[in-house]
């Protein structure tokens, strides 16, 4: 009996103190600011903005059937097209370009049909 009513206080006292509740989570948000977040997964309403990872879908991103070298941004664990994106094939083969190593990029736009019509895209520079 004693063993029980251990347990019993022991949940009871841990229950009570796995939280403070003290965190005054404000999520109220500013939609002039851009957004610095990473994504990890589509949204609902399939509306990205922040930070992706960006590769060739050819060469890095597992599209090898694609006839030549393409733009894509990984969400989660789906890759998608970069719809217009128009990046220069010569510095693409360099050490850091976008055949040879997964970027990091900045992107705003809306995905539509596996493809991201972007507004705004820009691979991240190392800093200098």
């Amino acid at each position: 009996m004693n063993y029980l009513i251990t347990a019993v206080l022991t949940l009871f006292f841990s229950l009570l103190s796995a939280g403070c509740g003290g965190c005054q989570v404000n999520n109220d948000i500013d939609v002039t600011k851009k957004s610095s977040a990473f994504i990890t997964s589509l949204p609902y309403n399939k509306n990205v903005e922040g930070f992706v990872v960006a590769s060739c879908n050819k060469c890095n991103l597992g599209k090898s059937k694609n006839k030549k070298c393409s733009m894509g941004v990984k969400i989660g664990d789906k890759v998608y097209s970069l719809k217009n994106d128009n990046h220069d094939h010569n510095a693409a083969h360099n050490s850091d370009g976008i055949c040879n190593a997964m970027r990091i990029a900045y992107v705003e736009g809306v995905v539509k049909y596996n493809e991201i019509d972007a507004k705004y895209f820009q691979l991240v520079d190392s800093p200098k």
